[in-house]
């Protein structure tokens, strides 16, 4: 369960940075329209990828390649908004999204995250699970 708190936190995390300026346009602010700001949550977001990853083999077989590929797809959409580097790169370059050449690729990795699943043997309880700081950091029922 944690698992899927953390990968979903970090999913709206990162959909929260990559869409600021659509929110706005939408009248919603979850996070500032400048770059400290949204480089901060993509480095929040990546702490729950990273919490997300060993609980993922609690979740059931069937399911556990799609959650792993998505895993992927949305941790490269950070990558790429933190690449950007400063807020006149980010709003010059649109929404951001990851193209299907990408997602291929990050389907490719996918395949060694499900085999590095089945050799691991740390669980659950072993991983640092940090969802005070999203309180602290973002508070998601509230708007700027």
């Amino acid at each position: 369960l944690k698992s899927a708190i953390d990968l979903g936190i970090a999913m709206q995390l990162t959909n929260i940075s990559r869409d600021v300026i659509e929110d706005l346009n939408n009248g919603r602010s979850y996070i500032n329209l400048n770059f400290e700001d949204i480089k901060s949550t993509i480095e929040l977001a990546e702490k729950y990828y990273e919490n997300s990853f060993y609980s993922i083999k609690e979740i059931p077989l069937r399911l556990r390649f799609a959650i792993l590929v998505a895993r992927r797809v949305y941790r490269k959409i950070g990558h790429k908004i933190l690449n950007k580097q400063n807020i006149e790169n980010y709003t010059k370059s649109g929404k951001i999204y990851v193209s299907n050449l990408e997602k291929i690729i990050e389907t490719f990795y996918s395949l060694f995250d499900l085999i590095k699943l089945f050799l691991i043997t740390k669980n659950d309880d072993d991983i640092q699970h940090d969802h005070f700081l999203i309180n602290e950091e973002i508070n998601l029922d509230e708007r700027i």
